[in-house]
């Protein structure tokens, strides 16, 4: 009685953390937006960084890249029916997926007209991820004992 009682309320507390299809759905739709809206932007023969000077172009990579990172990182945490990857896992995925994107952008660049790829700027893409990632690994870290995670 007392072990079927445990074995119960330890299958509520899985069920509790598993995330609706839909949900997931959801998650990576936000990040197929997420990178449309990036594609949309170095598509531009004129990007907005550009005409404002090399302040704002590394500010738009960093921002950019840190944002899609954590909606990547945010689709990742989406388990359904399986237990869930280490969170070094989930953020070295993240990371990678990002990075990788990144080199796809630019070699998307290399054919937009008066646009060039640029090894420099998949580093601030890498950097901007990196610094996303940082800041979900913190909020993760620093969070209470019981509290929800922030990124569930």
């Amino acid at each position: 009685m007392f072990l079927s009682g445990m074995l119960t309320r330890g299958r509520t507390r899985v069920k509790a953390n598993l995330v609706s299809p839909a949900t997931r759905a959801v998650r990576w739709l936000a990040a197929a937006v997420w990178m449309g809206g990036i594609f949309y932007l170095s598509h531009q023969s004129t990007p907005a960084g550009r005409s404002g000077g090399t302040v704002e172009s590394v500010a738009a990579h960093l921002t950019l890249y840190a944002g899609l990172a954590l909606v990547l990182f945010w689709a990742l945490n989406a388990q359904h029916g399986r237990a869930q990857a280490p969170l070094w896992a989930r953020l070295t995925v993240a990371f990678a997926l990002a990075v990788l994107y990144g080199v796809s952008d630019e070699i998307h660049q290399a054919f937009v007209p008066s646009r060039t790829a640029s090894e420099a700027d998949i580093g601030l893409d890498a950097l901007g991820s990196a610094a996303g990632l940082a800041l979900a690994l913190l909020s993760t870290l620093l969070r209470r004992p019981g509290e929800p995670t922030p990124f569930p």
